[in-house]
């Protein structure tokens, strides 16, 4: 499988806090089949603005040690960009990475921000050249079981992706992600999902989900569309194509 979207560079964001829990992390990924990863830290003015040398350096010692422990898993760098109207000139300087150095650069939203500075938002990067993938687009409520409006993000040129851990079932009781799971599962329905991806952060709370959810969605909607989401729409970017 393939994962575009993780947070596994360790004393950067609210991802890993030591190498050893960078290591621990990008394990369970691989024990559950994952072969290729890109490094998606945090970029978010105010919140996580480590020195992108420093983001670097630290994934550069990840991908070291990875080497030597999985020889046949491939890492590359990238970032998940928090979208403020300061990122269009940070892009276009080239002083946030692109995913693997494609086109594509990995995006996201609060959870609040209204449709139309989403869709302005996203209109403006297409307008300097840039191909959006929208990070989990079930969390934004201005998307909740709107599949006109996900429908006119990919029709613009967009792309999409959603979070292993909320494909899986909602639990009866006491779950707090049982929304994002009732939007994912409404997205998949509709056939608004380019990539699954496991936004990754820690062994703990936010898992890689990976195996479990392409288990579900092979159940559900067949090995054809599970491989399209785990393996060959995410391959298909890596190699700078359009899907």
């Amino acid at each position: 499988m393939i994962d575009i979207h993780s947070h596994i560079v360790f004393d950067v964001d609210d991802g890993p806090r030591t190498l050893q829990e960078s290591l621990d992390l990008i394990g369970e990924s691989y024990a559950q089949g994952v072969r290729t990863i890109v490094s998606t830290s945090h970029r978010r003015k105010g919140m996580f603005e480590e020195p992108e040398e420093k983001i670097f350096a630290n994934f550069q010692i990840v991908k070291e040690e990875v080497t030597k422990l999985y020889p046949d898993l491939e890492l590359h760098f990238g970032g998940e960009l928090y979208f403020t109207n300061s990122l269009l000139g940070k892009i276009e300087n080239k002083m946030v990475p692109s995913m693997a150095n494609t086109r594509f650069y990995l995006v996201e939203f609060s959870m609040t921000t209204p449709w139309r500075e989403i869709h302005v938002a996203l209109k403006n990067l297409l307008a300097i050249g840039v191909t959006p993938i929208i990070a989990h687009i079930e969390r934004y409520n201005a998307l909740e079981f709107d599949a006109r409006r996900v429908r006119e993000l990919i029709d613009m040129g967009c792309y999409t992706q959603i979070n292993s851990s909320h494909v899986l079932k909602a639990k009866l009781f006491g779950d707090k992600y049982k929304i994002f799971k009732k939007r994912a599962r409404f997205f998949l329905e509709e056939d608004l999902v380019h990539c699954v991806a496991s936004d990754m952060h820690n062994l703990d709370s936010r898992k890689p989900f990976m195996q479990e959810a392409y288990q579900i969605i092979h159940k559900d909607f067949g090995e054809k569309r599970a491989n399209e989401l785990f393996y060959l729409n995410p391959a298909t970017l890596l190699d700078n194509d359009y899907l």
